[in-house]
This record gives structure tokens, C-alpha cells and sequence, in this order.
């Protein structure tokens, strides 16, 4: 049995990664630091810390999340930090990566360039950069709307689910550019840009439930509708706020080019 995450599980005397006595700061086993509970402070100093682009420990632990995003931000909250990306570092990564098949497909670029159209495309651009959080909003909002009384996590705890989620969805975001990448076509982009939206929420929307019932260890019996309804709340908080925020954006953009 999971006991609950609460402050008592990191006074301990043992490595939260690999159960050897701890005699100083530091494993003499694995050499991770002592772990304490993770807040704010820790979220920032770890980041900081551990913000190394390309390590090839960091490169193979971060396969790991795409099939368990749950399991990986469960054992990293619980103190399993050493054999894991920080959730920030993963997502800077994977918003780099994605920025890179974004400018090769040109996917915001205007169908019919003009000089007013280009400008409006770099802003565009700029902004859109920005909704890359718009996803981790949402899983952190249904998480915590629906299932914060469960295992004892606290707020930061539930936003490095989903900061690990939402690097989740740019790798599929990413998978989901390859076909343009291999074909480039007029009718394939037009196409892809008249449905990927609705056929990603709905695969992000399932990729989070799965990292729910790994994160909170969650039986499908019992606990199945509460999944239903967190990814179907998730995927109506992310749509909403892509809407939103894209009519914000249009807004800046007409304003700036004094329309």
C-alpha cells in the first residue's frame, strides 16, 4: 500500500531514491542529496541546479516519462530526484525541440505572404511561444479540482505532474508534426490544420488520465468515472483557454500593427 505524501515521509534516515542509511548530506550509495519536501524554493534552487541541456543520464530518463508521466512525477516528488529530469528542465527541452519542427514546417507562417502578413507571422510567433502552458494550466487545474485530497500532495507537488504532462504533449505535438516534416504539402498542412486540434486534445486528454491513475495510483473500478472526468475536464479547460489566449493574441497583434 502507497502511504499518503505528507511531511513525515522525508524524515527518515534512508535515501529516498535507493534506501541506503544516509550518514551526511549526501548517498554514499547514489549520491543523491538528502530530499525534502518539495515547495517553491526547491522547485527553483533544483532547477537552477540541475539545468544541464545535454546529458545522456537526463536524455534516457526522459523516455521514461512519454510511457509513464504519473509514475515518474510521483517517484520524483517522493524524493527520487536523482534518476529523473526536473520536470522544468524536460519542458524547456521539449519547447526547444518543438520551436526547431515548428520553424522547419513554417506552421504559422501565412498561406499568402505578403509584407503585412510577415510581420503579423514573427508576432504571432513570438507570442505563441506562450501557450506552450497552456496545457500544464489545465492538468494542474483538473488535478487539483478533482483529486488534491488523494495521497497528500500539496500544490507544487501536483504542478510537477503537470510540467511532466505537459512535456508529454509537446513530444506528441511534436510526433504529430512528422508528417508534414516528411510531406510537405499545401492540402496535408491545410488539413492538419483543420483537425489535429481536435484529435490531440483527445489524445493529451488520455495521456493525462494515464498519468493520473500513476501519479495517485488509482484503481479503474473505483476510481474510473473520476478519470473520465478529470480528462474530460482537462480537455474542456485547455480548449478554452487556447481560445481564449488566441484571441488575446490576434487582439496584441492588430493592435500593435495599428489595425
Amino acid at each position: 500500500m502507497t502511504l499518503p505524501t505528507i511531511d513525515t515521509l522525508f524524515d527518515t534516515a534512508q535515501c529516498l531514491n535507493c534506501t541506503t542509511p544516509l550518514t551526511g548530506p549526501y548517498c554514499a550509495q547514489c549520491g543523491q542529496k538528502k530530499a525534502g519536501r518539495m515547495g517553491a524554493a526547491t522547485v527553483r534552487k533544483e532547477a537552477w541546479a540541475r539545468f544541464r541541456w545535454f546529458e545522456w543520464d537526463m536524455v534516457r530518463n526522459a523516455l521514461r516519462v512519454l510511457p509513464q508521466p504519473g509514475t515518474v512525477a510521483r517517484e520524483y516528488v517522493r524524493g527520487r530526484r536523482k534518476d529523473h529530469p526536473h520536470p522544468l528542465t524536460l519542458l524547456c527541452l521539449a519547447i526547444g525541440c518543438l520551436l526547431i519542427v515548428l520553424g522547419h514546417t513554417d506552421y504559422l507562417r501565412p498561406a499568402f505572404p505578403s509584407e503585412a502578413a510577415a510581420r503579423m507571422y514573427a508576432l504571432v510567433a513570438a507570442y505563441s511561444k506562450w501557450s506552450f502552458s497552456l496545457g500544464a494550466l489545465a492538468a494542474f487545474a483538473s488535478a487539483w479540482l478533482l483529486l488534491r485530497r488523494r495521497m497528500g500532495y500539496n500544490a507544487t507537488e501536483l504542478l510537477a505532474l503537470a510540467l511532466y504532462c505537459q512535456a508529454v504533449f509537446i513530444a506528441l505535438q511534436m510526433a504529430n508534426q512528422l508528417p508534414l516534416v516528411l510531406v510537405p504539402s499545401p492540402g496535408l498542412m491545410q488539413w492538419h490544420k483543420a483537425w489535429s486540434p481536435w484529435y490531440m486534445t483527445a489524445l493529451q486528454a488520455l495521456w493525462f488520465m494515464l498519468a493520473l491513475r500513476q501519479f495517485f495510483v488509482l484503481d479503474l473500478r473505483r476510481d474510473g468515472l473520476r478519470l473520465l472526468l478529470a480528462g474530460g475536464l482537462f480537455a474542456v479547460l485547455k480548449w478554452q483557454a487556447t481560445a481564449l489566449y488566441a484571441r488575446a493574441v490576434v487582439e496584441l497583434v492588430l493592435w500593435q500593427m495599428g489595425m
